[in-house]
């Protein structure tokens, strides 16, 4: 991640027909914030300053970035939903380690009706409503490597902040009058131009696995140039199961089975035309196992 300087602010369209999106903005300089002030975007999309301090304390109040949304391990990041089912990403750049674990990079939040953009370790992805089966149906959108602190729609389009000082010009950048505060300015689609989906990990890192143990789910859909591989250390061969799950709700399928013996390292490349949604693993004799997956 190259930013190490941004402009930030919490967002939130404010109430009481007034019309505007309300923003609390912020310097960050490494791990350092200085508020800079209340601006708001009107309906003419120009970021004014505005002497509201209740405005700009009930947002920072209410619409604070949560700490502790996901848990961040060495090989991956897990998300434990609602109805407490485990779920595995891949991770992203280890800047952002410390940056959400500090409650800095927005998470998740409604961007158009039943649909949330989790925006996580450096990757955007879409995030169906729990009634629509939630994480079980997530799907990558783009990774970037950017500090983006907060994101929202207004009047049908979306807005981050999150900006770097010296950032070009362009029309999707509106900077307030003064030039403290900035913001982007752009549609949903448009995160589809910051990269394809990529990242690295797996659900398991050197673990200590017991016979017959299974692994939690790790997302595989919409990646390309999927590669995996397995070591292991043991007395002896184990012998894997690879499954899969295409639907985002079962059944598990048998991909493959492997035996893998002692310090060996298995490699797989996935074919273009392999088609699931998560896949996981599990281990036919106790064994410390890793088993880590590459998406380019």
């Amino acid at each position: 991640m190259h930013q190490d300087k941004s402009t930030g602010g919490l967002l939130y369209g404010l109430g009481d027909n007034r019309r505007a999106l309300g923003v609390s903005a912020a310097r960050f300089t490494g791990d350092e914030i200085v508020p800079i002030g209340y601006y708001e975007l009107d309906q003419e999309f120009k970021l004014v300053s505005k002497d509201d301090p209740t405005s700009d304390q009930f947002i920072q109040e209410k619409f604070a970035i949560s700490k502790n949304v996901v848990i961040i391990e060495l090989s991956s990041i897990l998300v434990i939903d609602d109805q407490g089912r485990r779920w595995r990403l891949p991770r992203g750049s280890d800047a952002f380690d410390g940056l959400t674990n500090a409650g800095r990079l927005r998470i998740c939040r409604e961007v158009a009706t039943e649909r949330d953009l989790f925006n996580c370790h450096g990757t955007f992805y879409e995030l169906p409503a729990e009634n629509a089966d939630g994480f079980a149906k997530i799907r990558p959108v783009a990774s970037h490597d950017l500090r983006i602190h907060d994101y929202a729609s207004y009047r049908g389009m979306l807005v981050m902040t999150g900006i770097e000082p010296d950032a070009t010009a362009s029309e999707h950048l509106i900077r307030s009058d003064d030039g403290q505060a900035a913001v982007w300015v752009g549609v949903i689609d448009d995160l589809w131009q910051l990269g394809k989906p990529r990242g690295a990990g797996g659900p398991w890192s050197s673990a200590q696995v017991s016979a017959g143990e299974v692994s939690d789910p790790y997302l595989i859909s919409h990646y390309d140039q999927r590669s995996l591989t397995i070591t292991q250390q043991s007395d002896g061969p184990v012998t894997f199961r690879i499954e899969v799950e295409v639907l985002g709700h079962g059944p598990w399928l048998l991909y493959k089975e492997i035996t893998v013996t002692p310090g060996e390292v298995f490699e797989h490349q996935f074919p273009d035309h392999f088609q699931a949604r998560w896949i996981r693993f599990v281990a036919g004799s106790a064994c410390e196992v890793s088993t880590l997956l590459v998406y380019e």
